[in-house]
């Protein structure tokens, strides 16, 4: 069990550096790329974002789970060839509906501009993202069949190279195109992922090809097939859809907050400029600054899917509750020094990110909906693991309709404006991922061991909290830079928060040898140093 614990969390840490390195990708390109368009070009953006996503998640994001789990199912029931031929239909299945809703969403396009965004500015925006869905949807087949064989470096290096290409597109093109207008320059931003898409999707056909000699010989040779096409699409289906639906959820999150944030900040008074500039720095600056951070529980619950449907086809309890509960350790592990941090530092990191202090309101009120979200994707991972794939969709709309109420109770109230909205947020993911929880405890058992997965790491954040502050204080006062200020107080937190932790025994030696390589020479390292215990 340890061995299979290790793997399933080494294949997490992966996806988690891969998704760490995107996110900060992320954040480089938001910075120059709000210095040339500005908060109104960012907010353009970030109109033409919305549908896509929705698009995306309808077309793409439930099949790939459902060919991860279904592989995972099938290898440990000894059916390589139904295994295989899985990711066959998969494919077709994703190539045909990606081309349909690459042609739909571009037809589309300038009635949602006038309609919905109600800045027909929008239009060139959300055409220029039309071309992605196709090579997107193609993707995430070769990935959902990797991720089912529990091989996670081949996403983790096509996800690196995606955004790599999509970073240097959109700045050159945002560059260029600025001269005719900031909505070609936000177009011609939007179009970097397609070209990020086209080479994500090269990496994994190469990867594939290299590969496939020996992955399909060994997938013959495990087996006769058990299931016929029929039922294996049926199964597909069946697996997606609640997921699928799930996933249209967030995306009609960002939806709602387009149509209800700017509406109501102008029913304050604000000018139309000043309401999408707003709007730019709750949903282009503070949220994904805010998620960066779940890229390690996005991750667990990419590898928790095929792990928990392994586990559940040898019908393993133990087992389950054993990868929920390692989950769910790691999620308070990493995310609660990130809530203080941001919390702390809200202002600062928006001045230094995007030279914008003002995104630290917005900021700030998001930073406690970091748990919450964490902890709804973990979960979401368990449970979809478990075949229950239509619990956290019901769970993530009952979150969503709490949102929309208090967004636009709070946003439209001059106490709150934009905080109205970010606190929308938190409670739309504190109920989902509330919810979630008790779902997951009710089918496994597993619950959290308070002591050891939230006592130790909230004492050692406790501590850090004060270093963060007194760090940044003491390095501005040397350095009068808010940029060299910000980075002391994080560094000075980090080893701070990882100091305290090691005496108070939060980590173990297992905790580091899931990291690939690193991991296990870092631990003897501490080990010598008698930090840690053997």
């Amino acid at each position: 069990m340890a061995r299979q614990k290790e793997s399933f969390l080494s294949g997490a840490m992966i996806l988690a550096g891969a998704g760490l390195i995107s996110r900060v990708l992320g954040a480089v390109y938001r910075i120059p790329l709000s210095r040339v368009v500005g908060d109104e070009g960012i907010g353009l953006y970030q109109m033409a974002y919305p549908v896509y996503t929705m698009v995306l998640a309808i077309s793409t994001v439930g099949i790939p789970l459902a060919i991860s789990k279904l592989v995972a199912e099938k290898l440990a029931k000894r059916d390589g060839v139904g295994a295989y031929r899985v990711f066959q239909l998969s494919f077709i299945l994703l190539l045909v509906t990606g081309l349909v809703f690459t042609v739909g969403m571009f037809l589309v396009a300038r009635p949602y501009a006038i309609y919905v965004t109600k800045d027909i500015r929008a239009e060139l925006s959300i055409k220029a993202l039309a071309p992605a869905i196709m090579i997107v949807t193609a993707m995430s087949a070769f990935r959902g069949f990797f991720q089912g064989l529990q091989k996670m470096t081949p996403t983790a290096v096509s996800q690196v190279l995606e955004q790599v290409t999509r970073v240097i597109t959109m700045f050159i093109l945002a560059y260029l195109l600025l001269p005719r207008g900031v909505e070609f320059a936000a177009a011609g931003a939007t179009f970097g992922a397609f070209t990020g898409a086209l080479v994500g999707l090269g990496v994994m056909g190469f990867i594939y090809w290299r590969s496939r000699p020996t992955v399909v010989e060994l997938l013959r040779a495990r087996g006769r097939p058990q299931d016929s096409d029929r039922f294996i699409i049926a199964r597909i289906a069946s697996l997606s859809l609640p997921v699928s639906l799930a996933a249209i959820v967030m995306p009609l999150m960002t939806l709602m907050d387009s149509l209800v944030v700017p509406s109501r900040l102008q029913a304050l008074g604000f000018e139309p400029a000043t309401a999408t500039a707003l709007y730019g720095q709750l949903t282009g600056m503070a949220f994904p600054v805010m998620a960066m951070p779940t890229v390690v529980t996005a991750a667990l619950s990419a590898s928790l899917v095929p792990a928990v449907s392994e586990a559940l086809a040898l019908n393993d309890l133990n087992l389950i509750r054993h990868r929920a509960q390692a989950s769910l350790r790691l999620t308070f592990l990493f995310t609660l020094p990130a809530v203080a941090g941001l919390y702390l530092l809200a202002r600062e990191i928006s001045a230094m990110l995007f030279r914008e202090p003002q995104a630290g309101i917005p900021l700030m009120a998001l930073s406690a909906g970091l748990m919450f979200l964490a902890l709804q994707q973990t979960t979401s991972g368990i449970l979809q693991g478990l075949g229950r794939t239509d619990i956290p969709v019901k769970n993530l709309l009952v979150g969503v309709l709490a949102k929309v109420a208090v967004t636009w109770s709070l946003t439209g109230t001059a106490a709150w404006g934009i905080r109205g909205a970010a606190y929308g947020t938190v409670i739309g993911f504190l109920i989902a991922a509330s919810l979630n929880y008790a779902a997951m405890y009710v089918l496994t058992g597993s619950s959290v061991d308070v002591i050891a997965a939230v006592g130790k790491p909230v004492i050692a954040t406790a501590v850090m909290a004060v270093f963060v502050r007194g760090g940044y204080d003491w390095a501005f006062r040397l350095s009068h830079s808010n940029t060299v200020a910000t980075l002391a107080g994080i560094s000075a937190g980090v080893a701070v928060y990882g100091l305290v932790l090691l005496a108070l025994g939060g980590v173990t030696r297992r905790d580091f040898e899931i990291v690939p390589k690193v991991g296990p020479m870092a631990a003897d390292i501490l080990c010598r140093l008698g930090l840690l215990k053997r």
